[in-house]
C-alpha cells in the first residue's frame, strides 16, 4: 500500500475522532448516556480529551447492568469481588472533577455493602459535587441507614430511595429544592421537612410517615400524592393539600385497626384539582357509610376524570355503596377501573357467627348487594361522560354483573367496557357470563362489551 493511501487513512480516522470529540458538550453527554457506565468510563483511555470529557460527565448510574457485568460468574461473598466493586465505584467517583447532577445506584439483595463504609463515602461525595437527583435501590435485607451527609445536600431536586433508614440530624432544618420525593420501605425516624417546593411525594410500605406532619402542614405545592401501606395517617394533613390533581391512597390491612370512619369530603374536599383517584377495597371499607346511603352529594370532585379503586369486594355493601357515591360525586368522571379481589381458597369452608359457612354466608352478601344496585336509590343515575371501564379479576358473580347492568343503563356516552378474565377458567362459565353480559340494555347505542 503506498504512503499516500495509508496517510489518507489516517487522517480519515483522526478526522472522525476529532469530529467527535468536538461535538457540544450536551451531545457528548447523550453519547455517556447511552454507553453502560463501565464502558463510558473506557472512553477516557482514548485520549486527553476524552479523558477530559468523562472527568465532566455528570450522570452517573450504577444500575442493575452495571452489576451484572461487574459479577458475572463471580462469589459476591468473595471478599475481593466486594473490594473490586467498591474500588470501581469509588475510581469513577474520584476521577469526576465536575458536578454530579444525577447518582443512580442499585445494590443487589446478596451484596453486603452495608458492612463497609464505603456507601456512606460515596454519598459524601455526591454532596460535595452539587448532586441533584439522587436514586437508591437498595435490596439486601438489612436497612441502610442513610449518613448526615445526606442532609447535606442543598441542591437535590428528585430523592428515590428503597429499604433505607432517614435519621435527619436534631437540627435539620429542611431541604430546600426538592421537587419529587419517592420513599419505598423507608423508616422515618425523626421530622423531615421536604420543602415547599415539592410538587410529588410517592410513600410506599414506610414506617414513621407521622415525622411528615410539618411537610403536609406546611406545603401547598404537592400535585401527585401517594400513600400506601405506610402506617398511621393523620388525616387532617389532607386539608392543607389543595393543589393535588394525582392522589393515590391505599390502606390495606392497616383499615383493620381503625376505629373512626373517614370523611370523604375532609379528605378529599380540599383537592378542588384532582384528576385522577385511586383507592383500594380497604379505603372503601372505612370511609363514613352515611354518605354512601344517602343520594345527596357532600363532595363534588368537579375534575375528576380516572378513578383506579383496587381489591374491591363485590360482595361487600359498603364497598359497592362507596364504589357508586365516588361515581355520582365525580361529573365529568371519562374512565373507571377495577381490579377484584381474588378470594383465596379454603381447605375447609369456616362458619360465621351465625352458623353459616363462608359460602352461604357470601351469598347472602352478595343478595343484599343486589337488592341495593335494584332499588330506585340507583335508578335515576347518570353518568354522562364515563366513556370506558375496565374491570380486571371478575368472577361473574350476579352482584358483579348486575353492577355492569347498572353501568350500561347509566352512561350515554360509554364506549367500551372490557373485562379482564383472570378468575375463570370453566369455557362453559364464560360462556354464561358473555351471553348473560350481551343481553343487557345500554344507554349508548356504541357501547362494546369485550371479555377478554
Amino acid at each position: 500500500m503506498s504512503s499516500d493511501a495509508k496517510t489518507r487513512r489516517l487522517d480519515c480516522g483522526t478526522a472522525a475522532v476529532d469530529r467527535i470529540s468536538n461535538l457540544p458538550r450536551n451531545i457528548i453527554d447523550l453519547i455517556f448516556d447511552c454507553l453502560p457506565i463501565h464502558d463510558a468510563a473506557r472512553t477516557s483511555v482514548l485520549s486527553k480529551t476524552w479523558s477530559a470529557l468523562w472527568g465532566l460527565y455528570p450522570n452517573l448510574v450504577f444500575d442493575e447492568f452495571f452489576f451484572d457485568q461487574l459479577l458475572y460468574d463471580k462469589d459476591e461473598q468473595d471478599p475481593n469481588v466486594l473490594l473490586e466493586v467498591t474500588r470501581t465505584i469509588s475510581d469513577i467517583l474520584l476521577v469526576n472533577r465536575g458536578p454530579i447532577l444525577k447518582f443512580h445506584l442499585f445494590v443487589p439483595d446478596d451484596l453486603p455493602l452495608h458492612q463497609y463504609r464505603h456507601m456512606d463515602l460515596w454519598i459524601r461525595n455526591i454532596s460535595n459535587h452539587g448532586v441533584r437527583q439522587l436514586e437508591l435501590f437498595y435490596d439486601p435485607p438489612t436497612a441502610y441507614k442513610m449518613p448526615s451527609y445526606l442532609f447535606s445536600c442543598s441542591e437535590l431536586t428528585h430523592l428515590c430511595l428503597t429499604n433505607c433508614i432517614l435519621n435527619p440530624p436534631l437540627r435539620f432544618g429542611g431541604f430546600s429544592n426538592l421537587i419529587e420525593v419517592k420513599l419505598q420501605e423507608v423508616i422515618i425516624t425523626g421530622n423531615v421537612l421536604f420543602g415547599s417546593h415539592l410538587k410529588v411525594l410517592k410513600l410506599r410500605f414506610c414506617d414513621g410517615i407521622e415525622n411528615l406532619e410539618s411537610q403536609f402542614k406546611q406545603n401547598h405545592s404537592i400535585i401527585n400524592l401517594v400513600i400506601q401501606n405506610s402506617g398511621e395517617i393523620d388525616f387532617t394533613w389532607f386539608e392543607c393539600t389543595r393543589k393535588v390533581q394525582k392522589f393515590c391512597l391505599m390502606l390495606e390491612r392497616e383499615a383493620d385497626s381503625r376505629k373512626n370512619y373517614i370523611n370523604l369530603d375532609k379528605l378529599v374536599g380540599n383537592m378542588t384539582e384532582i384528576r385522577i383517584l385511586r383507592f383500594d377495597g380497604f379505603l372503601l371499607k372505612l370511609l363514613d357509610p352515611s354518605a354512601a346511603v344517602s343520594k345527596r352529594i357532600i363532595t363534588t370532585m368537579k375534575n375528576l376524570k380516572h378513578l383506579f379503586l383496587y381489591t374491591v369486594e363485590f360482595y361487600d355493601m359498603v364497598q359497592i355503596q362507596h364504589v357508586f357515591h365516588l361515581m355520582r360525586s365525580s361529573p365529568k368522571l371519562r374512565s373507571l377501573y377495577i381490579k377484584v379481589k381474588r378470594e383465596k381458597r379454603q381447605k375447609r369452608e369456616v362458619e360465621d357467627a351465625d352458623g353459616m359457612d363462608l359460602a352461604q354466608s357470601r351469598e347472602v352478601m352478595v343478595a343484599s348487594v343486589v337488592h341495593c344496585l335494584q332499588s330506585p336509590n340507583f335508578m335515576d343515575m347518570v353518568l354522562d361522560h364515563l366513556k370506558t371501564v375496565k374491570i380486571l379479576g371478575m368472577v361473574g358473580s350476579r352482584a358483579e354483573l348486575e353492577f355492569i347492568k347498572l353501568l350500561l343503563a347509566s352512561s350515554p356516552s360509554l364506549r367500551r367496557i372490557e373485562i379482564l378474565n383472570t378468575a375463570v377458567n370453566d369455557p362453559k362459565e364464560e360462556s354464561r357470563i358473555s351471553r348473560v353480559l350481551m343481553q343487557f340494555p345500554r344507554a349508548s347505542t356504541a357501547a362494546q362489551i369485550i371479555w377478554t
